[in-house]
């Protein structure tokens, strides 16, 4: 069973083939679906440097062939793979899913789904999305317009609560479901109860963080955020969410209630293709947009 793997290393993207699967983790899987979009788009842009060869794909779903521990109840199942998992970000510190065989720790196996379809490749990012919009307390401002910011400020929106995004680019990602947006910080109200931050724009957080007021401010681990430069002034209660497993069974039944239709709208803008290569996928980097999902043909 030979591997096929699409590995970006130093600036360049190539896809290698192995001669057997290289065996890492305890789940052995096929590769069905993969998402690429924020991360990948940071890895191949050059704002999140890297500190060896990684394969990359950072959410999607799989099919697990063999286990070589004692969990055999996942053998034969379909799962979403969450991003989050307990060795750390996939495409990011451990390999991802952008190959045909994958070796994974079962921390990133989240739900099983019967019938796997290719929006469901997303729903890790969504769950994790609702599992934010659990923290918030309104005024809402949602820092970046990647996969998550808008999901979240659609997700808010379908419950009632103000909310406003900030962007300093991706900007028209915002505009295709006409969520209130604005790309200067000058144009924001400078007091709000909430501050999430969801991008991977450095600058863009610090000055969301460093300028405005605020009293609870919420980060998605996704965001890769290690640095809060928040006023000594400020009282301020801090959640980081999204380090480690997300349990569905924490999110509120009110928010829950929204996620399947703003999947159904976030598929208005989210690419599908199928290829039945790794080499197709090369044209597809870095991705634009919301992202797309590969379905391996």
């Amino acid at each position: 069973m030979k591997q096929k793997s699409l590995i970006y290393s130093s600036g360049f993207v190539d896809v290698i083939e192995y001669p057997a699967v290289i065996v890492s983790s305890e789940i052995l899987a096929k590769t069905l679906y993969v998402y690429i979009g924020d991360l990948e788009r940071s890895v191949l842009m050059g704002i999140t440097p890297l500190i060896k060869p990684i394969t990359l794909g950072s959410t999607g779903v799989v099919r697990v062939i063999e286990v070589l521990s004692g969990k055999t109840e996942y053998t034969g199942k379909y799962y979403t793979i969450t991003p989050l998992g307990n060795r750390g970000l996939l495409s990011i510190n451990v390999n991802g899913l952008l190959s045909n065989y994958v070796s994974l720790d079962d921390s990133y196996l989240e739900e099983e789904v019967t019938s796997p379809m290719p929006q469901d490749a997303v729903k890790p990012l969504l769950n994790h999305a609702l599992l934010v919009a659990s923290k918030c307390e309104e005024p809402v401002l949602v820092e970046g317009c990647g996969f998550i910011g808008i999901a979240l400020g659609l997700l808010l929106r379908e419950m009632g609560v103000e909310t406003q995004l900030y962007c300093e680019s991706g900007k028209r990602n915002a505009l295709i479901f006409d969520l209130n947006v604005a790309s200067y910080i000058s144009n924001l109200n400078k007091k709000w109860r909430t501050i999430v931050i969801t991008s991977l724009d450095v600058a863009s957080k610090y000055k969301v963080m460093r300028e405005l007021e605020y009293s609870n401010l919420v980060i998605s681990a996704l965001s890769l955020t290690d640095w809060m430069p928040i006023k000594d002034s400020f009282n301020v209660k801090v959640n980081v969410i999204g380090r480690g497993r997300i349990s569905i069974s924490e999110l509120e039944s009110v928010i829950m209630s929204k996620s399947k239709k703003v999947l159904q709208i976030l598929q208005k803008a989210l690419k599908t293709i199928k290829v039945s290569d790794l080499e197709a996928v090369k044209g597809l980097l870095p991705p634009r947009g919301l992202g797309t999902i590969i379905i391996f043909d």
